[in-house]
């Protein structure tokens, strides 16, 4: 259980720190592969599978396909970055201050 839970954190990490948009969607499906299988170590059947077949099959296969279409050039990424990482830290910031 608990190694199921490490590599879903350490892949939901990883959907953020990812340079490549294509591998931060292959990412996205291991952490819902992993989800759904700590569902299943919780003894539910039918949501698991629910989860995977929506998420992985739909969602994620089309997040895959629109990503390969556009083309995203990563040197652009980086810049958009940085000019957003002053509005992230204050949301960051302000969502910690909500939890606790």
């Amino acid at each position: 259980f608990y190694s199921i839970v490490t590599i879903c954190v350490l892949s939901s990490l990883m959907v953020i720190l990812s340079r490549n948009p294509v591998y931060s969607i292959l990412f996205l499906v291991l952490t819902f592969v992993n989800v759904s299988s700590i569902l299943f170590f919780l003894e539910l059947e039918y949501l698991p599978l629910i989860f995977i077949v929506v998420y992985v099959g739909a969602l994620a296969v089309l997040f895959l396909f629109v990503m390969m279409m556009l083309n995203i050039r990563v040197a652009d990424l980086k810049e958009k970055n940085l000019q957003l990482l002053p509005a992230a830290l204050l949301l960051s910031a302000l969502f910690f201050f909500q939890i606790f």
